[in-house]
């Protein structure tokens, strides 16, 4: 059988090999799939590349089964050329580690088992948070504030809101707003926190008369509506709302306890030297002194300038001090709940071993796919043209006419890329299932009893 990429990403998405299962599907050296295991596979499966297949009987788990298999070869295959030790693949595996344990960390000792809301508590909060006002306002979001200012003068002149979009707003702001600006009906508590009050206040029909900053620009706005919000008609949206609200809440109450009992502390001197960086510098010479300490462990500036270089972290001149302080506080705060998490031995539960290892293994399987799809090399024009020639049904329109060879050719060319790689990816499979033959045990029976 023939695994197609498509299948094999889903595969190895999904799930790796149950540990304490009293059945056992499958066995490929010292990995096992329970029959339970194999169940949430398939479910998932039926969602993903195994679509096609609508009923799970003897065919549907033959073919599922043949998945997982080619699954765990090319994961043991990635595993012998190295690529585990990858540093990106390392990097990524660790982050994917911490955000299981945080994840984890926080249903275990901060969130509650469930929350319930009174027909007034629900009433209090959607009023709290502003959802009982929606707007509809045109913007253009600038650049720079220099920018924002010249469009707001521009306007007061008698220039058409529309006819400054294009010229002044960011691209990628008209692509989400279109070109006339509008960005649709939003409750007053979903919009950024600087647009709240003047959207809540300015006159119908006006344009607010100083820009206002937020994570995406300078907007220049104007109101056209505003209307109440029947809490009726969104109760069951506000209930959601009231939820994750309360869940944030309790998180944060947690993570508060936590940077207490770690005796979380700030060097003002060591921020301020941070914080006066010039812009694009990322060279420290403020010494190793620690930016921030806690119990067990610190941050110094050199790690937070190392992550603005990687793209991972804002640099400090695009912050003003409380946006900075915020930023460098929470990369400490996950450390610490890492710490907690690992103290607590959450680091040994099975579920975060399991999830880490499938984030590991569908990076080894991208990273074995990639070096595969590297040795195919260019398609050739000649295959490209030839291609073309051969299914020329297959580009003649209904009315008789051909598609000219110019206008399909580099789609060609990437569909006959595509057949290639998967081509010899497939060869590869071929070649690990020879090499593998006798560390597969599969267990007809044990697969029989999958969905009884």
């Amino acid at each position: 059988m023939k695994y197609s990429i498509v299948s094999t990403f889903a595969l190895l998405v999904l799930g790796s090999a149950a540990w304490c299962a009293e059945e056992t599907v499958l066995r490929i050296g010292d990995k096992s799939i329970s029959v339970e295991e194999f169940e949430k596979i398939a479910q998932k499966l039926r969602e993903t590349g195994y679509s096609h297949v609508e009923e799970l009987d003897q065919q549907g788990k033959q073919e599922l089964l043949d998945g997982v298999i080619a699954r765990e070869l090319l994961v043991a295959e990635a595993l012998r050329r190295g690529y585990d030790r990858d540093p990106a693949i390392a990097q990524a595996v660790a982050k994917s580690e911490r955000r299981a344990l945080m994840n984890k960390l926080y249903e275990q000792e901060a969130v509650q088992a469930s929350y319930a809301f009174s027909e007034a508590d629900l009433r209090a909060f959607f009023a709290q948070q502003q959802y009982d006002v929606e707007v509809l306002s045109q913007h253009i979001v600038c650049a720079t504030e220099e920018e924002a200012r010249l469009v707001l003068e521009l306007l007061e002149e008698g220039t058409p809101f529309e006819s400054l979009i294009r010229p002044y707003s960011l691209p990628n702001i008209q692509q989400r707003f279109g070109p006339g600006g509008w960005v649709g009906w939003f409750k007053i508590g979903e919009v950024y926190e600087g647009l709240k009050v003047p959207l809540s206040t300015m006159p119908i029909g006006s344009v607010y008369p100083d820009p206002v900053q937020t994570l995406s620009g300078y907007h220049v706005f104007r109101l056209g509506e505003r209307r109440p919000v029947d809490f009726a008609a969104v109760r069951e949206w506000v209930e959601k709302q009231a939820l994750v609200q309360s869940r944030a809440d309790d998180m944060e109450r947690y993570v508060g306890t936590l940077r207490e009992r770690y005796q979380l502390a700030l060097d003002a001197e060591v921020f301020a030297a941070l914080l006066a960086l010039p812009p694009q510098s990322t060279q420290w010479d403020g010494g190793d002194g620690p930016l921030l300490t806690w119990r067990g462990g610190q941050l110094i500036a050199r790690e937070y300038l190392t992550l603005v270089e990687q793209g991972r972290a804002p640099h400090p001149a695009e912050l003003d001090s409380a946006r900075l302080y915020k930023a460098v506080d929470n990369l400490a705060g996950k450390q610490i709940m890492v710490a907690e998490a690992r103290k607590l031995g959450i680091a040994d539960d099975a579920d975060i071993r399991a999830s880490v290892e499938r984030e590991r293994d569908a990076l080894l399987v991208k990273q074995l796919y990639q070096a595969e799809a590297a040795r195919v090399g260019e398609i050739a024009d000649e295959a490209v043209r030839a291609f073309y020639d051969q299914h020329i049904d297959q580009f003649t329109r209904t009315d008789g006419r051909v598609v000219d060879f110019a206008f399909v050719r580099e789609s060609i060319r990437a569909a006959l890329r595509v057949q290639a790689e998967t081509e010899a990816m497939d060869a590869l499979l071929a070649e690990l299932r020879k090499a593998y033959a006798g560390q597969i045990q599969v267990f007809p029976v044990a697969l029989e009893k999958a969905f009884e």
